[in-house]
């Protein structure tokens, strides 16, 4: 089977890209492109479109449940014109960098407002949250699977449906630093900058006293790019059991942070 190099999943998204010409470098943004119809637009357009694509499927492979990976490429398609039509040069920002956190955005945007998630789903997540919680404030020691069912009044089995519905209402867009970050926008909210990095600095803080196999998975999972399935092989363990892991790491970090900040959206 192949292997990613050792150091793939932990570059940068835009570095990634880079490596395989997702961008035509020989095409830049001008005035001239925010002209509906100009050749200058057009061949912007063009030459972002595998950019599109790219961030539509690697999104997509972190959504679960059933999507169409066209609406994603549709909706990271009106990010990108968004771009274009906003971009300003005077911010000494990229237009690709630019463009990739528009993309982006516009993708996850798509998602939200379809509420593929339904309520039932959301609910799952929000008692996971909570179970986890109780139990940690209680004890003063990291909850168990044995311990939230409990606290859930539920079997270990029901449980783990549960982790399986809970990881259904959350989209993977979390550590965004990882797939490629978000370019500085000069002109952004200086306290919403501050309060982004304080958010950052708590998640940070918490993954550090997570237990050992929990933060290995995340590790693997967001810096080094594996899939579920890769993580399974390399623990010895199921693709299932490494999806609960994973839910239970991520419900254990929202449960943490909600005791000292607000629940930050982008954890998912």
């Amino acid at each position: 089977m192949a292997r990613k190099r050792p150091d793939e999943g932990c570059r940068p998204l835009s570095a990634q890209a880079n490596s395989t010409v997702l961008v035509d470098p020989d095409v830049h943004w001008t005035d001239a492109a925010r002209e509906v119809g100009s050749e200058e637009r057009d061949a912007l357009l063009l030459a972002h479109a595998p950019l599109v694509k790219f961030l539509a499927h690697r999104i997509g492979r972190r959504l679960s449940g059933t999507i169409d990976i066209n609406d994603l490429i549709g909706d990271g398609m009106l990010g990108l014109i968004d771009a274009i039509d906003s971009f300003d040069p005077k911010r000494k920002v990229r237009f690709k960098t630019y463009a990739e956190t528009r993309i982006r955005g516009a993708i996850l945007d798509g998602v939200r407002s379809r509420d593929w998630a339904p309520r039932s789903v959301r609910r799952a997540a929000r008692l996971l949250d909570s179970a986890i919680a109780a139990v940690e404030n209680r004890t003063g020691t990291a909850a168990d699977d044995e311990a939230i069912a409990d606290e859930l009044g539920v079997t270990l089995e029901e449980l783990q449906r549960i982790y399986v519905r809970a990881r259904a209402s959350r989209i993977s867009t979390a550590w965004s630093e990882e797939e490629g970050g978000e370019p500085v926008d000069d002109g952004a909210d200086p306290l919403s900058a501050l309060e982004a990095d304080e958010r950052r600095r708590l998640v940070g803080e918490e993954i550090t006293g997570l237990p050992e196999r929990e933060k290995l998975v995340l590790s693997l999972y967001y810096e080094r790019g594996l899939s579920l399935r890769e993580i399974g092989e390399i623990l010895g363990v199921t693709e299932s059991r490494v999806c609960q892991i994973h839910t239970r790491a991520v419900s254990r970090l929202r449960a943490r942070i909600a005791t000292r900040v607000s629940v930050p959206e982008t954890l998912a």
